[in-house]
């Protein structure tokens, strides 16, 4: 990216990766987990807490930056960013619906090239495989490709993958969805034309690209576009938003590309929030009616320091038609900061968002549902989901329960004053807004050192197979925990 976002929060999922550390691989055997089975071949680190969450993958040197999705079987599969080969892979894993490993120890390779692939990008193919889309240096710079492999781990694709854009110009933050058929759209952030646009393309379950070499414009304006996020819009196409930077302000816009990646709505795209001051870092949530809930983060009341941000949310139909009233409804009263919300639809034609709230001397996670029709749904101000001691950082969701949610986040409480290692927590939030889980939430990993970029997805048991980077070796390993 070329500006600098607001708040550090708001861009630490786009950083880029630390550099590569190397230690001395090993063994270490049987490992039991809430009575979860696994037996796998380790490297030397020796684990000593057992209930700290399993191995995934503990090969030489660091791995990072997992991602995950369901194999529709109970269990997920999981790629990740891999330095074993001194340079930086992808690799995947698939563990089953009872934590068991189902592929070789410590992974899959799903790129063996030379160069380096990084950030990878998990979408089901709905036929219990995967698509991984990755960043890729084979070429010079840094380009994206993306392999599909089956639920035996075996590539279904060119044996290096395929290209989804190769052209020279700089890309960055990728995202990507699948439709109900397998294909898979890619947005990013492109520099082709001098300045920072959104480009899109559509890869065919049979891995050929389907829209332009190496992707259409789904918007060029004269500013710079950031952080592009997108949803199927349930036929072939997609809706992507964006923030924009064309005047003195900052702005969230839309747009909606169909099959054929032809952009449908208005030829400058939807505004969704031009209100004064800026918006920024917003995503989107299926509304269930093929339109789509839009949420950012909004600075209209705090215009000069940009230390206060505020969390918006609008609602669009698949007409590129606003719903709500102009601008947006406003998320939370507090007239604290509030920062990297997230959210997911409550299966009732509503959404529930999350977010980091520094309402008191430290930063706590609250939460709040809204209706089809822009009403807020629980307290005014949020419902807590955890205010406990030290910081609470980066929350997370999945669908839970009836209308529910599980919530994850990084936390610091054992540091409390003196914030150095991350742990993971969680909590389970009813249709209501009350925590089903103890209060302030359940550990999910606690272990010596980091545990840092948690991804999650709904597991067939109402709860979450969760999945992050761990520091408590010699270097960054992949482990997973099933919650509750």
């Amino acid at each position: 990216m070329n500006a600098i976002s607001p708040v550090e929060d708001s861009i630490s999922r786009f950083l880029p990766p630390q550099p590569n550390t190397t230690f001395i691989a090993g063994a270490i055997h049987a490992l039991v987990m809430l009575s979860i089975i696994f037996t796998l071949s380790l490297s030397a680190q020796q684990i000593d807490d057992l209930s700290q969450g399993n191995p995934v993958c503990t090969a030489a040197n660091e791995q990072h930056f997992p991602d995950l999705v369901s194999d529709d079987g109970g269990g997920v599969i999981i790629a990740w960013q891999d330095a074993r080969n001194e340079d930086r892979d992808i690799f995947a894993q698939r563990v089953g619906a009872n934590g068991e490993i189902l592929w070789v120890a410590d992974g899959v390779q799903v790129c063996s090239l030379p160069s380096e692939q990084i950030w990878p990008i998990v979408v089901s193919d709905t036929d219990g495989g995967a698509i991984i889309v990755f960043g890729d240096g084979r070429n010079g710079n840094q380009d994206i490709y993306a392999q599909r492999i089956d639920g035996n781990g075996n590539q279904l694709w060119r044996r290096e993958g395929i290209p989804v854009c190769v052209h020279p110009a700089i890309k960055t933050d990728m995202r990507a969805t699948s439709d109900k058929n397998g294909n898979t759209i890619i947005v990013w952030e492109d520099w082709r034309h001098g300045n920072q646009d959104i480009y899109a393309q559509k890869i065919s379950i049979g891995g050929r690209p389907m829209w332009n070499d190496n992707g259409v414009p789904v918007y060029r304006g004269e500013g710079d576009q950031y952080d592009p996020f997108l949803t199927g819009d349930g036929e072939g196409g997609a809706i992507v938003v964006w923030w924009d930077i064309s005047t003195d302000d900052w702005d969230v816009f839309a747009q909606r590309l169909n099959n054929e990646g032809q952009a449908i709505w208005s030829e400058t795209a939807v505004p969704v929030c031009t209100a004064a001051g800026h918006q920024s870092t917003p995503f989107v949530i299926p509304d269930g009616a093929d339109g789509t809930f839009i949420v950012w983060l909004d600075y209209r009341n705090d215009r000069s320091l940009l230390s206060s941000a505020d969390i918006y949310v609008q609602r669009i139909n698949s007409a590129g038609k606003i719903l709500w009233q102009e601008n947006g409804i406003e998320l939370c009263d507090a007239p604290s900061n509030q920062q990297v919300p997230e959210g997911i639809s409550d299966r009732a034609g509503g959404l529930i968002v999350v977010w980091r709230d520094d309402r008191d001397i430290f930063s706590d996670i609250y939460a709040q549902r809204v209706n089809p029709n822009g009403k807020r749904m629980w307290e005014n101000d949020g419902v807590p989901i955890s205010a406990a001691e030290g910081e609470q950082r980066k929350p997370f969701l999945v669908p839970a329960g009836s209308h529910g949610a599980i919530v994850y986040w990084l936390d610091y409480r054992e540091d409390y004053g003196n914030v150095t290692n991350d742990a993971i927590y969680a909590q389970r939030i009813d249709g209501n807004g009350r925590s089903v889980w103890a209060l302030n939430g359940v550990p999910v990993c606690t272990a010596d050192g980091n545990q840092t970029t948690p991804k999650a997805v709904a597991d067939d048991n109402d709860g979450a197979v969760i999945v992050w980077t761990d520091s408590r070796g010699e270097s960054l390993d992949i482990f997973l925990r099933q919650v509750p």
